[in-house]
Parts: C-alpha cells; sequence; structure tokens
C-alpha cells in the first residue's frame, strides 16, 4: 500500500503548463487500484494470480473486442493546416462502433502526392477535456511529422471534444460499464489504424504505435489484439491494474493479459518516479525482441528532453 501510495503521489505531478484540474485527472487510473490495493490487504499476496491468462481464456477476452473492420469510415475532413510547417495538418473525423464519431489530427508531408510514408498511430494521456490537445500529444505529433511521419491522434472516448458533461473515465464505473466503455475505446483506435491503411500518404507496411501513460495502457490492449504495427513504443505505463488476471472483470481490460500477444518489437520507456515495479512486471510480460528505457523523472517527460531514444528505435524499425 506505501509503495502504491508513492506511485499516486508521482502521477499526480502536474504535466508542464498544465492546470491543476488537468493533473489531477491523472489521478483517476488509480483510484480504483487503491480500492482494489486494499481489499487485498486481507488476503495472502500468493493468492493474487498476475500470470496471463491461457490462449483459450484470451481467445474469449478478444472476442468482446472483435469489430467488422469493413464497415464504412465515413471520414469528414473538418479543415487542413498546410501553413508554416513541412507538414499538413488535417482536423479529422471517422466512424467507430455504436455510431460514435471519433475527432483526431492527421498529419502528412507536403510531397506526399506520389509517395507513401511510415505512420505513427498517437495515443494521448489522460487529460479531461483537453484529449488530442494536450501539450504531450502536440508536441510528440510535432516531433514526429518532422521526421517525414504521417501521425495520427484522435481523442479517446470520454476526453477531448468526445468529453460530455459529467462524463468520467472507464474506471470510475463499475465492472460492466467501464468494460464496455473500455471496449469502446480500444476500438476507437483500432478505427483509426483503418484510416490509416485508408490514406494515400500512408506505407501501410511502416505503421508504429505510441502511447503515453493511459495512451500506453490502451496502446498494450490494442497491440495484443493488432497485427498490423511494425513496431510499438509505450511509455510511462505498466501493468495495471494491481487485481488478478484472471478476475472475473478485471481481465478483459488487464494489461498482463495482453503484454503476450503483442506481435511487433516493443520499446518501453519508463520514469523512475513511477516506481519500477509495475513497469518492469508488464515488460517482463512482453515478447521478444523489447528494450526498456528508464529516465531519472517524475511521471511526465517532456517531449523536447525525451526524445532521442524513442526517435533512435522508431527510425531503427520504420526506415
Amino acid at each position: 500500500m506505501r509503495h502504491l501510495l508513492r506511485r499516486i503521489s508521482a502521477y499526480a505531478q502536474p504535466l508542464r503548463g498544465s492546470s491543476t484540474e488537468r493533473y489531477i485527472m491523472r489521478l483517476l487510473p488509480f483510484l480504483g487500484v487503491l480500492a482494489v490495493s486494499a481489499n487485498l490487504q486481507a488476503q495472502p499476496q500468493a493468492a493474487i494470480n498476475r500470470q496471463p491468462v491461457s490462449a483459450e481464456v484470451f481467445a474469449t477476452i478478444a472476442d468482446h473486442y472483435g469489430y467488422d473492420q469493413s464497415q464504412p469510415l465515413n471520414t469528414s475532413v473538418i479543415g487542413v493546416w498546410p501553413h508554416r510547417r513541412p507538414y499538413v495538418i488535417e482536423k479529422v473525423e471517422f466512424s467507430s462502433i455504436h455510431n460514435e464519431r471519433v475527432s483526431a489530427y492527421f498529419t502528412h508531408p507536403k510531397d506526399s502526392t506520389a509517395t507513401r510514408h511510415p505512420a505513427v498511430l498517437l495515443l494521448h494521456g489522460a487529460n479531461d477535456f483537453w484529449g488530442k490537445n494536450e501539450d504531450w500529444a502536440l508536441e510528440w505529433m510535432d516531433i514526429l511529422s518532422r521526421e517525414g511521419w504521417c501521425v495520427l491522434v484522435a481523442d479517446f472516448y470520454g476526453f477531448g471534444e468526445r468529453k460530455k458533461a459529467g462524463q468520467m473515465p472507464s474506471w470510475a464505473y463499475g465492472p460492466y460499464t467501464g468494460r464496455d466503455m473500455n471496449i469502446q475505446s480500444v476500438t476507437d483506435q483500432r478505427r483509426g489504424i483503418d484510416f490509416l491503411f485508408s490514406r494515400p500518404e500512408v506505407d501501410t507496411t511502416k505503421v508504429a504505435l505510441m502511447g503515453g501513460s493511459m495512451g500506453g495502457y490502451f496502446g498494450t490492449l490494442v497491440a495484443g489484439l493488432e497485427n498490423r504495427f511494425t513496431t510499438v513504443v509505450l511509455t510511462v505505463t505498466g501493468a495495471w491494474p494491481s487485481a488478478a488476471t484472471d478476475d472475473a472483470s478485471a481481465r478483459f481490460s488487464h494489461t498482463l493479459n495482453f503484454a503476450p500477444r503483442v506481435n511487433a518489437p516493443i520499446l518501453m520507456v519508463n520514469a523512475t518516479g513511477d516506481g519500477r515495479p509495475f513497469g518492469e512486471e508488464l515488460y517482463n510480460a512482453m515478447p521478444e525482441p523489447k528494450q526498456q528505457i528508464w529516465y531519472e523523472s517524475e511521471h511526465y517527460l517532456p517531449p523536447r528532453e525525451y526524445n532521442e531514444d524513442i526517435l533512435n528505435w522508431l527510425h531503427e524499425h520504420l526506415d
């Protein structure tokens, strides 16, 4: 429990340029974890199963995330911004399951008329109404786009432009509503891959996933269900939740169940301020090839300062 409280304290460090509300929202993923951990104090730790579920059980889990890729995206381009950058920014919308419309930014180099480029699906963190407009996502979108790659960063369900009045993240609800919201969140990002595959600027043989914090959590789930990624980069995330991997509810969104199913080279970048156990546990569950890098830092890793290792990794796998 003391270790978990230290993680929560580290997680509460404010984002650069953020308001109090923004970084308090970053605590929410841990509130359910704290409740579970409190209940576990009276139980022998050996009783908590942290081994990934079997292939047979995971097939049942994956079936809940199934969707029809052939359904039309019904893409709308809201606007195009080609100015003052070496790349074009498009504000787009596309369709997901349950008639949800996903709002996103899509970037591509200006010389894309006859050339296909590698692409990165970028997953933002927990940030209330900011969504794709958080500083971490916007800075990484710029950094990656200036490397000559296409980038898609979409609002998660319940975040950014998709947040409704009074709506809370999935972990604030009961097991069934929370599970449905997680499935929506994961499927929205998989529809983002469908979108990238639909764009003539994208080289579909070179598509990476990169997620930070909550984006790394959901990125683990997305990557565990997909075979369309060339590589996966997960930052400041870990083996969440603290519940058992075979728990009737938690197993459907437990990163330890999805991690062994990732079938692309994996880079994990973590901050020591979060504590090492959860990051190491998730990394150990990942298949080879993989690499983990630890920075002496609090939870937030400013993209302008912490990008060299990630860019080197992406160039190695996308060039």
